[in-house]
């Protein structure tokens, strides 16, 4: 039986790759059970590096999202990355450790909604980071 939790983060990668094919906007998306962020876009502004954390309810999901973080930049070199997250709200305390993270690697760091993040690929006037 597959677990919930995985289902729904396959459906928001879903959503997002379905978002950037309707659009014609260029993208890499990791094959499921590679050990590889979700996504990388590209955009007028360069790539942009997303991985998709659809947590809807308390659970662990976001305490590993500094170790992610940490993981995928040794991997990637990335100079920003966006977290694509569901409706629960992450805790200060991993808010906290995940910009520490960021300020530490020099990266820049967003939390979006997919909507967000869909609107963000799309819209000429607003970037992603700073």
């Amino acid at each position: 039986m597959d677990n919930p939790v995985n289902i729904s983060g396959q459906l928001l990668e879903d959503k997002v790759e379905n978002y950037c094919r309707e659009n014609n906007i260029s993208y890499q998306r990791a094959k499921p059970g590679a050990h590889a962020i979700d996504f990388i876009i590209e955009t007028g502004n360069g790539k942009v590096f997303a991985d998709c954390t659809n947590q809807n309810s308390v659970g662990s999901v976001e305490e590993k999202l500094p170790h992610k973080l940490w993981k995928y930049h040794n991997k990637y070199g990335y100079s920003n990355v966006c977290i694509i997250k569901g409706d629960h709200k992450i805790s200060a305390t991993v808010l906290m450790h995940c910009n520490e993270m960021a300020r530490t690697k020099n990266f820049d760091l967003t939390f979006k909604s997919c909507e967000d993040f869909c609107n963000t690929l799309t819209t000429k006037t607003e970037s992603f980071f700073g």
